[in-house]
């Protein structure tokens, strides 16, 4: 598979904590990242990555031989979940000329993001289908990691099709909407989200909800927050979240962990209001909250790397 130069598979894979949550699979040691995936014609495949001479190697299984067009499918989904045809040139031409003010003592305020521009930072792991990024983003609300893994693994265990290599696929929105509130509190556990979750599926697999369109939607960032926003279960934190894995980096995604961590880096001992934290970096325009997540998250890709 081609990729664009500088990329580190790694990099990409924990740019976030998707890669921890089922159906992904990441072997860290061996740097191979894969997932079943439901193909076109409903059967399902395992698909997977690695580094390889001159891109990615891809390969992937199924019962019985796979066919050109399904093999094609299972590439092209990688390709998106890797973000590998995405046009990061502007946020780098931005960064590099930010990163020569702060070099010579202008915008205090700016982030360091040299690391980032030498090892070319900045795509984020995603899900084949915006429908699970909205999923898994609401398991994310107000909640530990542990218990975003344990709603995510409770999902594809209990409603996830059967692939190959003893996997589960990510539910479907029909197999979601077809089970009852009463599931998603006591099954999933999900708690406040149980009907937000359940409403969402629905929504989607009547038709009257179409987040696929928006991942090439024309609308300003602002136009799209506001339509993510009359989603049940989709605040402001959650809202940008989605936002930011449909590309859309205006906005910051600020949570309970973002802000002391960022007052930390930075050596504040209160934590800045929201308004301090924007500033910080409006420079950035349109990429500030890509500038935030890779300022936040650098001490993930160091030499000693912190788990997500």
């Amino acid at each position: 598979m081609r990729v664009s130069e500088p990329f580190d598979l790694d990099l990409t894979v924990r740019s976030h904590g998707w890669y921890d949550l089922p159906p992904w699979r990441y072997d860290v040691e061996r740097r191979v990242l894969g997932r079943p995936l439901l193909l076109p014609g409903g059967r399902t495949a395992y698909a997977e990555v690695a580094e390889g001479q001159g891109g990615l190697a891809f390969r992937a299984f199924a019962e019985g031989r796979l066919g050109g067009e399904e093999a094609r499918a299972a590439q092209a989904a990688l390709r998106h979940c890797l973000a590998l045809d995405d046009d990061l040139s502007g946020f780098y031409a931005r960064a590099a000329a930010l990163e020569a003010r702060r070099a010579v003592g202008e915008g205090k305020d700016l982030p360091d993001l040299r690391w980032a521009l030498a090892r070319g930072a900045g795509r984020l792991l995603r899900s084949p289908t915006v429908f699970e990024d909205a999923v898994k983003t609401l398991c994310t609300t107000n909640c530990s990691w542990g218990l975003t893994r344990a709603m995510v693994t409770r999902l594809c265990d209990a409603l996830g099709a059967a692939a190959p290599l003893g996997t589960r696929a990510f539910p479907t929105p029909a197999a979601m909407a077809a089970m009852p509130e009463r599931f998603y509190r006591e099954g999933i556990r999900a708690g406040y989200r149980a009907p937000f979750l359940g409403a969402l599926a629905r929504d989607v697999a009547s038709g009257a909800l179409d987040l696929e369109a928006l991942r090439a939607s024309t609308e300003s960032t602002d136009a799209l927050a506001r339509r993510l926003r009359t989603l049940a279960g989709f605040g402001p934190y959650a809202t940008e979240h989605l936002l930011r894995l449909l590309g859309r980096h205006d906005h910051l995604a600020l949570d309970s962990w973002t802000r002391p961590k960022l007052a930390a880096l930075r050596g504040r001992r209160r934590v800045p209001t929201d308004r301090a934290l924007r500033r910080w970096y409006a420079p950035y325009g349109p990429f500030a909250g890509l500038a935030m997540w890779l300022e936040v998250t650098a001490d993930w890709h160091g030499e000693r790397p912190a788990w997500p």
